[in-house]
């Protein structure tokens, strides 16, 4: 997996994280998500009202940035309970590479204090309803084999040669949301590495 990549694609990646770490928030309310983790960080009527007033420059990052550590945290408890947790790629976890340039990314995002969805598009879907329908549409596109097999422990996709870390990001996210049951399914890509290299 190249580990240098460009801004554009670290926000592409980002933009995907931060939308499913919203989809799996549990808030109160007439708008149900996935509730796959206990948190409402973002909704100005939930967390996104506390974080408003604590940082009025910076409060929708800080929202987001939140409910993407408890996604991480859900998803990394779920992996260190796999064999083979060091070689599963999920939608957050790309490795220590690849994982370090996107916490980068997100602080220059939060210090440049530009709303999110000005810097990262796919994040207009966060102020209405959750769609689970429209957020799937706005991640597939024709190429992408979403295909998975329920193995014990999460989703497996398999891994396709040529494919970089934006292509898997939406790949995964599209196999959380398809069918998604009533516990994070921990789609993951398993990522076959040299030993000897190690």
């Amino acid at each position: 997996m190249p580990h240098s990549l460009a801004p554009d694609q670290l926000d592409e990646i980002l933009a995907i994280q931060l939308a499913l770490a919203w989809a799996g928030e549990s808030p109160g309310g007439h708008h149900p998500r996935l509730g796959w983790w206990k948190t409402d960080l973002v909704d100005p009527d939930g967390g996104g009202d506390l974080w408003s007033r604590l940082l009025p420059r910076t409060h929708q990052w800080a929202g987001l940035d939140c409910a993407r550590r408890a996604a991480r945290l859900v998803d990394e408890r779920l992996r260190r309970e796999n064999a083979r947790a060091d070689d599963m790629l999920t939608l957050f976890h790309f490795g220590f590479e690849v994982d370090e340039a996107l916490d980068e990314r997100l602080a220059h995002h939060k210090l440049e204090a530009h709303p999110p969805v000005e810097v990262l598009p796919l994040l207009q879907l966060t102020g209405a309803p959750f769609e689970r329908e429209e957020l799937l549409a706005s991640l597939t596109s024709p190429n992408l084999d979403v295909a998975y097999k329920v193995v014990p422990g999460g989703r497996q996709l398999k891994a396709r040669p040529g494919e970089g870390p934006v292509f898997q990001a939406r790949k995964l996210a599209c196999a959380m949301l398809t069918e998604p049951p009533a516990a994070y399914p921990l789609p993951f890509i398993l990522v076959e590495v040299d030993r000897a290299e190690r």
